[in-house]
């Protein structure tokens, strides 16, 4: 089975907090000679990231971006992404994607907010 879906980049935060937004921004290329319907399906552990798109008619040569998201948990995670094409009758996989990729978040330390500091003792001078 032929590569047809190249993934270029994945763009993520380095790190999040918990319970924010995460977006994973997914640049895919056709590098197939023909037009070609190619979706993404991304995971960490057991949970799937919600998708923009299903899926989008890709050109020869052309790179779309296909974006991505969840909720960060209270851990660091791996997020890994694969592309799929869809050969006239049935999604193609090469493996378990067409290709795949993975980058990895931490978990963002929370910085105490200004209200948080207390003065205790102070000297007039």
């Amino acid at each position: 089975m032929a590569l047809v879906a190249q993934i270029v980049k994945v763009e993520a935060p380095s790190s999040a907090n918990i319970g924010n937004t995460v977006i994973v921004d997914v640049s895919v290329k056709n590098i197939s000679q023909s037009d070609q319907y190619i979706a993404m399906t991304g995971a960490f552990d057991s949970s799937s990231l919600s998708w923009q798109f299903d899926y989008l008619l890709v050109s020869p040569g052309q790179t779309v971006i296909m974006r991505g998201w969840f909720t960060m948990p209270s851990k660091k995670v791996r997020v890994t992404v694969w592309s799929w094409y869809w050969d006239g009758s049935q999604w193609q996989v090469k493996d378990k994607g067409d290709d795949t990729a993975s980058v990895d978040i931490a978990l963002a330390e929370l910085a105490p907010a200004f209200s948080d500091f207390k003065i205790t003792n102070y000297i007039k001078v």
